[in-house]
């Protein structure tokens, strides 16, 4: 059984790298494609979406570039794509994106969501996009993989997983960034903040399932003291040219969905030419 990614689009440039970023990271793995477009326009509040008229004049426009755009890609990618490995879909939803990708996820069994960092009105600098930081936050079914607009495919030969072990690992979740890394024959390079002799027994304990989670995986850990961990991460990224970082995203608390607080993928920085791999607790 092959893998089954979804991919949303706006048809920026940002998210069609990511389109093809996800293709050439699975070029051989068999997997199916879906291509999700997002075409109705909230013009009158949330609440109001549902009631917009079928029968639109608008609401029909956007259907109608929706679905020219998706045929745009879909053509593309099968001049472009001799892979037989690979099959694709093209999905035009009229409702809210984290409603689509939630129903999506579970009808289809998705693996990954790949997407770009910032979408096409995102203007906002060294910074990922409120769209994209809000999937991270709102899909908890499986990864997210953030694509930025710079990131050139080369295979990973270094992924970069930060984590303080405090949190459970989630095993489907880790296994997609196995399984990435097997394909592509990438060591694993866990960083933390913290040596062995100040894990606690629940730490300890996650330390150990991690290194279960990657027994064929060429794995290293790695201690950085007295520095905060985006400083060290990043620090980290550009000594070593990593081609990847990877992270556990923590379920938010009430006050941090009310906004006070960052994301916590905002907590460890912006990286504009690597892609980051959101993985979530259990």
């Amino acid at each position: 059984m092959g893998k089954k990614l979804l991919l949303p689009t706006d048809f920026s440039k940002n998210s069609l790298n990511a389109i093809e970023y996800a293709i050439k990271l699975y070029a051989h793995e068999k997997c199916d494609f879906y291509i999700l477009n997002i075409y109705s326009q909230d013009r009158y509040g949330l609440d109001s979406l549902n009631r917009l008229d079928p029968d639109d004049a608008f609401n029909k426009l956007s259907e109608k570039r929706s679905k020219q755009g998706l045929g745009a890609i879909l053509t593309h990618l099968t001049f472009e794509d001799k892979n037989p490995k690979h099959a694709f879909h093209v999905l035009s939803r009229s409702t809210l994106l984290l409603d689509a990708i939630d129903d999506i996820i579970k009808s289809l069994h998705i693996n990954m969501v790949i997407m770009g960092a910032k979408g096409m009105t995102n203007k906002r600098t060294g910074k990922y996009g409120k769209t994209t930081l809000s999937v991270i936050e709102s899909v908890r079914k499986c990864p997210v993989l953030v694509v930025p607009r710079n990131a050139i495919f080369n295979h990973p030969k270094e992924i970069v997983l930060a984590t303080d072990f405090k949190t459970d690992f989630n095993f489907f979740d880790v296994k997609q960034l196995a399984e990435i890394a097997k394909l592509n024959k990438s060591s694993i390079q866990v960083l933390s903040l913290e040596s062995d002799a100040t894990l606690n027994p629940k730490q300890k304990e996650n330390k150990i399932m991690l290194i279960k989670y990657f027994e064929d995986i060429d794995l290293g850990f790695n201690i950085v003291h007295n520095a905060k961990m985006d400083i060290a991460l990043n620090c980290f990224v550009k000594i070593r040219k990593s081609n990847m970082v990877s992270y556990v995203n923590k379920k938010r608390t009430f006050w941090e969905r009310l906004g006070f607080g960052k994301h916590t993928l905002g907590k460890l920085g912006y990286f504009e030419n690597i892609p980051v791999l959101a993985l979530n607790d259990r």
